[in-house]
């Protein structure tokens, strides 16, 4: 399945840490300042990270304002996974 033509696509680049001990899972988008996430899943905190990119983004873009993007995308930390989610607004 493919998004319509004209729909903004844009890379949501999440770093995802192993479980801590009370068996939570956090998850911080590292090209987009200020999002992070805490979930009893992986796919619960990936969900929560998406729809607060998702919200970030999409107010800039009908605002007309830049994107405050972080370059360069730091490297996952030790302990962490990088996911790459492509977010169509």
């Amino acid at each position: 399945m493919t998004a319509p033509a004209g729909t903004p696509v844009f890379n949501c680049v999440v770093h995802v840490a192993a479980r801590d001990a009370e068996g939570t899972i956090h998850a911080r988008v590292v090209n987009l300042a200020g999002i992070e996430a805490r979930g009893r899943s992986e796919r619960e905190a990936l969900a929560q990270c998406v729809a607060a990119f998702k919200a970030a983004v999409g107010a800039a873009t009908a605002a007309n304002q830049p994107i405050a993007w972080i370059e360069p995308i730091p490297q996952p930390g030790a302990g962490e996974t990088q996911r790459l989610i492509a977010v169509h607004l």
